[in-house]
């Protein structure tokens, strides 16, 4: 992927995939905004699809423990892109965000212009993709809180629906709304080397291809990851569903019971110093590693 001199956490070199890195570490606040915990490390993490992961990778996902693979692609979208790849001792869930009959050359482009404008497209993401929701919160809350086993979670760029789920998920574990999108935009770090091919390839698409000059002002925005759309997302959240536990609740079904074996798995006591040390960690590191230009990436 990089030399390991320039990968940086969060992000974790798996050679043959971008954009792969650990959702831990950032701070949980109580009601009244102290700081209380942090979300856990090394158990969940999130990414691309692993059809280019090389050997050297699939050993690295050995060793960080990684046993479960939640796919969030459609069946349909899976065979189109040639099917996937079976990673050895490593069972993969297949909880697609969106059932094969939303996953129509319409509905799809239909959706691509929506990642491009606004909120809608994450509202449908997560109102289509409550039951892969509730499939991933489920196996997390069935771990023992004490020895959990890693996890990771992908789409095909690991973006827009691993990204939408990770930010209602952090929201639910008490990170604040801000540090949910300074972590979603780090997508930009993660896909700057592949970024170019795939906007180019969703040039391919009627919808940017007719679109005139605009059409790759708006492909481009569809593979970006901007923090201000996190935070609408988040504000939907709070006002159709109460926030992302209510999310939680009246569209994955979850129980308080389940939603407090969630927490308990991933998430963290620690002290303030150790807490403030690991969220200036994970945001600053990246923001260097950013201005560097990914000169030496890829």
């Amino acid at each position: 992927m990089a030399d390991q001199a320039e990968i940086q956490p969060p992000f974790v070199d798996i050679p043959g995939l971008y954009n792969f890195r650990d959702i831990g570490g950032w701070p949980i606040e109580d009601e009244n905004g102290r700081t209380i915990a942090t979300v856990r490390q090394g158990v969940f993490y999130r990414g691309p699809d692993t059809a280019t992961i090389k050997d050297e990778g699939m050993v690295k996902l050995k060793v960080l423990g990684i046993t479960t693979d939640f796919d969030l692609r459609s069946k349909g979208q899976i065979e189109k892109a040639g099917g996937f790849k079976q990673l050895d001792g490593i069972e993969r869930i297949s909880c697609p965000a969106f059932p094969d009959g939303e996953y129509s050359p319409e509905k799809a482009a239909a959706r691509y212009v929506q990642y491009a404008s606004d909120v809608q497209a994450f509202t449908d993401i997560l109102s289509h993709g409550a039951p892969a929701c509730r499939t991933m919160m489920l196996h997390i809350a069935s771990m023992s809180p004490n020895h959990p086993t890693a996890c990771f979670v992908h789409c095909t760029t690991g973006n827009n629906r691993s990204g939408v789920f990770i930010g209602v998920i952090l929201r639910m574990l008490g990170v604040s709304p801000e540090n949910i999108a300074k972590e979603y935009s780090l997508s930009d770090i993660g896909l700057g080397p592949t970024r170019n091919a795939v906007v180019n390839r969703l040039m391919k698409s009627p919808v940017f291809a007719n679109a005139g000059g605009g059409g790759r002002a708006r492909a481009e925005r569809m593979v970006g990851a901007r923090p201000e759309s996190m935070r609408a997302m988040l504000e939907m959240v709070d006002k159709k569903w109460g926030g992302a536990e209510g999310y939680m609740k009246q569209m994955c079904g979850l129980t308080d019971n389940d939603i407090a074996k969630v927490k308990e798995v991933l998430t963290e006591k620690s002290t303030i110093q150790t807490i403030r040390k690991q969220a200036s960690s994970v945001w600053d590191m990246s923001k260097e590693f950013f201005a560097k230009g990914l000169k030496n990436f890829g």
